[in-house]
């Protein structure tokens, strides 16, 4: 394990390096860090950046050996290959023993630490480049602040053959259908590391969760896609990954407005909710629960001192919004003392840190990180760095059809695109039918497109699909809640817009990290392009298979799709 050391007790836990417990492979997430580590101390030797603490914070790695004797020892391979449910798989894993030697260990550090620690899947396959894996095994967050020590002891081990188990768990198993790869090739390790945070009495949270991108793939009126992306949210990073509402940027430009129609359009598309670790006791524990320990509360239910930092305040008497959190008027949570008033030099950090990951690696990258304000003002603010990868960004120079070449052959166009390159190889569309499309009905739509893909996928066809709203939400009155297996076969993605929908880009969510890395088009049509959407063609081809709310169609002659990168803009002709 390159950079760590192994886990000695008599050192503790949180050393000044990492270390990790037994032998084999650390995963990609854990290698990852260990890269940074370096770059941080190659770059950053003082461990200031701008005038802020920047770490990985304090973690032990599991290593892949010790999956292997978990899953040995208890003879787990063949129920985990099986069709059994995704619960009854955790329920098998966490009622089976992790063994007594690492058990000790594990035991040893719960009786040292009593703060929230996230235990985080760390694959051998996890973050390539071309099969990130994004999103796909669960991660896990425990409070570890009970006074009995073997409920904590408990609470983590429970948590660690929970991620364990989530690599049979349905997603998983039709994430590696869907890229032609045996599952049983696959080897976890887990990170064991101390969540960034301050505590605000029954809940823990960092100030701000951030996701950055060193190229951005939805780049604004004269914006370069090299000048990167930021999504920032209040609590957790569940928010960004989810695809929840957050605040979005380009760090070259902070003070830029956003595209809010009006102040009611900001007040209804801002962040109103976060995520934090609950330390309050826990009356129904279930340790089959991805947010067992987990709380997501409203931003209107916290202390406003925890908000200072990143809320201005919209006054109704005047209709006015002022940058920092005034009297009762009501926060909105648009980072404006941060990245307007530079109460916190966080956006010189972030240039500055993405420049040099994207030197060392020599690739377009993503970082994650969660930033904590201590309530010490003689204390620094924390930048605790949780995690970098590659992007995959294609350099292929594509130039789009001329209009009179066009005009009689367009299905759609956009401006706003994701990817770059061209697709000849689509007869296959799949999408959502107008007359039918009911915003109450999206769960069971995206169960109707996954039933779709599944076939696709055995024949090996990929396709084209059209929908209303923001795919993969986690919202489903915001679009279709697909997870990304369910829609694996797709070539080509298009989300076009309803009046009663808005669709903001997500590029901060692990979903869009799959995209990119599968190279998947992504076209998000806005109302002046959606009417050149030819909804009647489509109507007419062949039907394949149809639901009430979902039509396949193939087509004769196969659809011929370009997209140029360098000014996110895309046209597919039929």
């Amino acid at each position: 394990m390159k950079g760590g050391t192994s886990f000695n007790r008599d050192e503790g836990f949180f050393n000044e390096s990492f270390s990790y417990i037994g032998s084999g492979l650390p995963g990609g997430k854990a290698s990852g860090l260990a890269l940074m580590q370096e770059i941080i101390q190659k770059h950053f030797p003082d461990g200031n950046v701008e005038g802020m603490q920047i770490n990985i914070p304090g973690m032990t790695v599991l290593l892949s050996s010790v999956f292997d004797e978990f899953m040995k020892n208890n003879s787990l391979y063949e129920f985990a290959l099986s069709n059994a449910s995704d619960d009854d798989i955790a329920i098998r894993f966490v009622n089976s023993s992790l063994g007594g030697v690492y058990a000790g260990d594990l035991y040893y550090l719960v009786e040292n630490i009593e703060q929230p620690l996230a235990i985080r899947s760390s694959s051998i396959c996890e973050d390539s480049l071309h099969e990130p894996f994004a999103g796909v095994y669960e991660t896990k967050m425990v409070a570890n602040n009970q006074s009995d020590k073997t409920e904590r002891f408990n609470a983590l081990i429970n948590a660690i053959k929970y991620v364990y188990a989530s690599l049979f768990f349905v997603e998983s198993k039709e994430y590696f259908r869907s890229i032609n790869r045996d599952i049983r090739d696959e080897k976890m390790a887990v990170i064991i590391q101390e969540v960034v945070g301050e505590k605000h009495d029954d809940l823990y949270f960092p100030t701000i969760s951030g996701v950055l991108k060193s190229y951005n793939f939805y780049p604004a009126d004269n914006i370069k896609p090299e000048t990167g992306f930021a999504a920032l949210a209040f609590g957790l990073g569940k928010t960004i990954v989810n695809g929840e509402s957050c605040w979005s940027y380009c760090p070259k430009y902070p003070k830029t407005p956003q595209p809010f129609n009006n102040i009611k359009d900001m007040l209804d598309n801002t962040q109103k909710t976060f995520w934090a670790v609950n330390l309050a006791k826990i009356d129904d524990y279930n340790p089959i629960a991805e947010t067992e320990y987990l709380a997501q509360k409203s931003i209107f239910d916290v202390d406003r001192n925890a908000l200072q930092q990143v809320c201005s305040t919209y006054n109704f008497q005047n209709d006015r919004v002022i940058t920092g959190l005034y009297g009762d008027g009501a926060p909105l949570l648009n980072f404006a003392p941060i990245l307007k008033a530079e109460t916190l030099p966080l956006n010189k950090a972030i240039e500055r840190i993405m420049q040099v990951c994207e030197t060392e690696t020599a690739s377009k990258v993503e970082i994650e990180f969660a930033v904590a304000l201590s309530q010490d003002k003689a204390q620094l603010p924390r930048f605790g760095f949780l995690q970098l990868r590659p992007i995959a960004v294609s350099n292929a120079v594509v130039d789009l059809p001329q209009q009179e070449e066009i005009e009689d052959k367009l299905l759609l166009t956009s401006n706003n695109v994701m990817g770059n390159g061209i697709s000849n190889e689509i007869f296959d569309i799949v999408f959502i039918r107008p007359e039918t499309f009911d915003v109450s009905h999206t769960q069971q739509i995206a169960a109707d497109i996954a039933e779709l893909n599944a076939l696709l996928v055995q024949n090996k066809r990929k396709y084209l699909l059209i929908g209303f709203g923001r795919w993969g939400t986690s919202d489903p009155w915001c679009g279709i809640p697909v997870k990304w297996f369910q829609i694996s076969n797709a070539k080509i993605i298009v989300e076009t817009v309803l009046p009663s929908m808005r669709a903001d880009f997500s590029q901060g969510a692990h979903f869009f990290h799959n995209m990119t890395a599968h190279h998947v088009f992504y076209f998000s049509v806005n109302e002046e392009n959606a009417k050149n959407l030819d909804w009647n063609w489509l109507q007419e081809q062949k039907i394949v298979n149809e639901t009430r709310y979902v039509k396949h169609v193939r087509i004769e002659n196969n659809l011929k799709v370009f997209v140029d990168g360098r000014k996110s803009a895309g046209v597919i002709l039929k």
